[in-house]
């Protein structure tokens, strides 16, 4: 595994500087599952939940004693994710004021996920009702306690999940039967449907849409606007790509050699490579935050790359 630090193409004077994050005491083995402006980032151990904190290691353990997955945390610190009961998923679960807490479970739903959460607090998943059908889940942060389940066409879409929430309340929906299509829900329920014409897509973030695209025989990343329109594409494919508020994207692209690396494009120019490795899979997806943080795994460790400019 080779890891480098590149400034190539990139602004003059500004850098990446890649950290280690440190694992809890009895942990030899961690993954990283997101990352919030602040210094907030979210992941696992060898056995148990994970928040950091300013490069500071906090062992969540897990919750009620059941197998515990996060998938998200905000720039508070909150963290959601879910348990696991005999391998299977259990409750929506969100950590805050030092607890765990179970998410209510929608009538008639046999278990629920929590997959994202925004700054303001609301936490979109999925709950799996009988018939294996999985329908779009919100817990609204302004009505605590309560939940919402909602599915864009119950008689056509058997499987609808949310891709992310944005700050704005935003949730770019997928919903799938032998397709996927994508809507973005805004925060008065107004549903949009969007022609993105790919079932891969992966980032969201105050109104950018990204995704890896397949057209005339060539793999590609593209990015679209709350419409559907296409607004740039990746100068290199990348897959998983992660996107900022701004015109920033962060994911896995192949090398010459054919080996993997890690990449960042501004406004879908390639401007720096952070990491390398000839294995797929090596290299986590990334997690950008606003703040200029890019958090992912390389092999079994959680590692962060901070951009910073001299004046």
């Amino acid at each position: 595994m080779l890891t480098v630090t590149s400034t190539a193409h990139a602004a003059e004077g500004c850098t990446w500087t890649q950290a280690t994050l440190p694992l809890p005491d009895g942990q030899t083995t961690g993954y990283v599952s997101a990352a919030a402006s602040g210094g907030w980032v979210s992941g696992s151990g060898s056995f148990s939940a994970i928040r950091w904190h300013n490069g500071v290691a906090e062992d969540l353990g897990n919750a009620f004693g059941r197998q515990t997955e996060l998938t998200d945390i905000n720039s508070t610190g909150t963290a959601v994710g879910m348990t696991y009961e005999n391998s299977f998923e259990h409750d929506a679960v969100v950590y805050r004021d030092g607890h765990f807490t179970a998410l209510p479970l929608p009538p008639g739903r046999r278990s629920a996920r929590a997959l994202a959460v925004n700054d303001a607090g609301d936490i979109v998943g999925t709950a799996l009702g009988i018939g294996d059908t999985f329908d779009l889940t919100i817990w609204p942060a302004s009505a605590p306690g309560t939940v919402q389940v909602i599915n864009p066409d119950p008689t056509v879409y058997g499987y609808v999940s949310p891709v992310e929430i944005d700050e704005q309340g935003r949730i770019l929906i997928s919903a799938s039967t032998s397709r996927t299509d994508f809507f973005v829900r805004d925060p008065d329920g107004t549903m949009t449907k969007l022609t993105l014409g790919t079932p891969y897509v992966d980032g969201f973030r105050n109104g950018r849409i990204a995704g890896e695209t397949y057209e005339n025989g060539h793999y590609g990343t593209a990015e679209w606007d709350l419409t559907g329109k296409l607004v740039r594409r990746l100068d290199t494919w990348a897959s998983q790509p992660a996107v900022d508020s701004g015109t920033r994207t962060a994911g896995i692209y192949r090398t010459a050699d054919r080996g993997y690396a890690l990449g960042v494009w501004e406004s879908g120019a390639l401007t720096a490579t952070l990491a390398t490795s000839p294995d797929n899979g090596a290299i986590g997806s990334p997690e950008l935050t606003d703040d200029g943080i890019i958090a992912t795994s390389i092999d079994t460790t959680p590692t962060t790359f901070r951009h910073t400019c001299t004046a």
